[in-house]
């Protein structure tokens, strides 16, 4: 326990760095606008709302993990907009004023009166030229995103939200390689999953479940009856194992088809991989019980010293693992 104090200790600090001598050239220098308070508000926004994401973000350069707390900050501002707003045509503007503001770092010299997230993500693009695409396909995905009809739904979800973040942050790396996009794909897909596992219990208390309604009809789950008595079933563990296999499937397979063939620099991007494995591991444990205690735990110290171990090896892929459910 004390290496791995010893490590949280060293790795938490490493985020003051980004905030040292940029070594930049003085014509980048012309082009570049957030402050280091624009940093620091970003960052306080992904350690706040995704503790696990900013842990894995310590391992990035300092550039790109200025870019990945921008994309994540985004990815935050754009998800809390229907809690912070009430009526329809509020939420509406909220959606309209972030795409016309990011789509406007592309197009308009402008760069006065940016939120901070604008200004760090300017910079990210002045730096790593990262493509509109990713950022236009979150924005429009958080704004139009509605119910999950299939798992197929659910996948797709994942592919146009924690995906676009990580295909932006292996640009801010400089990475364009088709097996790190592979990679990318996949993972946000299980990290997608992964949250929506997480948040069932908060969900259900709220009488929602975003299940993918043909998994809860598969197993004859009565969602009116889930939502009113929240609590495990032995065929609410089946829908839950059904939709967890698929995400840790996809972690297995990336490790062992795309991972040895993407660039070494690509790694820092594809480590979000690692928490999310752990914690499908935790399920499986909890026999895939949601409402299990335990599941709500962070293990920062584990996190880290897992995070420093794939880094390390370049896989999170233990020689003994295991498909889930063998």
């Amino acid at each position: 326990m004390r290496k791995f104090t010893a490590l949280a200790l060293r790795l938490c600090t490493a985020h003051r760095s980004a905030f040292g001598v940029r070594t930049i050239t003085s014509t980048q220098s012309k082009a570049l606008v957030s402050t280091r308070d624009d940093i620091e508000y970003c960052r306080r926004l992904v350690h706040k709302h995704d503790y696990e994401t900013y842990l894995s973000s310590l391992f990035s350069p300092r550039h790109a993990r200025e870019a990945l707390w921008g994309l994540q900050a985004l990815n935050i501002e754009l998800l809390t907009i229907p809690m912070h707003t009430r009526t329809p045509s509020a939420i509406s503007m909220r959606y309209a004023f972030w795409h016309n503001t990011i789509m406007g770092l592309y197009t308009q010299p402008q760069t006065q009166n940016l939120p901070p997230v604008a200004r760090v993500l300017h910079d990210a693009i002045q730096r790593s030229k990262i493509s509109r695409t990713w950022l236009r396909r979150l924005i429009n995905e958080r704004q139009t995103h509605t119910a999950i009809n299939t798992l197929d739904d659910l996948q797709k979800h994942g592919e146009r939200t924690a995906a676009c973040l990580i295909h932006a942050h292996l640009e801010s790396l400089n990475v364009r390689n088709m097996h790190a996009d592979n990679a990318a794909r996949a993972i946000g897909i299980s990290s997608t999953i992964s949250q929506l596992l997480r948040s069932m219990p908060e969900q259900l208390a709220h009488k929602q479940c975003d299940l993918p309604h043909d998994v809860l009809a598969k197993h004859k789950i009565n969602v009116h009856e889930l939502c009113k008595a929240p609590k495990n079933t032995p065929e609410l563990q089946n829908a839950v194992y059904e939709v967890a296999t698929t995400a840790y499937t996809k972690l297995c397979g990336v490790a062992e088809l795309h991972i040895p063939n993407s660039p070494r620099q690509a790694l820092p991007a594809l480590l979000g991989a690692v928490p999310v494995k752990m914690w499908l591991e935790r399920l499986e444990h909890a026999n895939f019980d949601v409402f299990d205690p335990r599941l709500r735990q962070t293990h920062a110290a584990h996190i880290l010293w897992k995070l420093w171990r794939a880094r390390r090896k370049g896989t999170w892929l233990d020689v003994s693992n295991q498909q889930m459910g063998n």
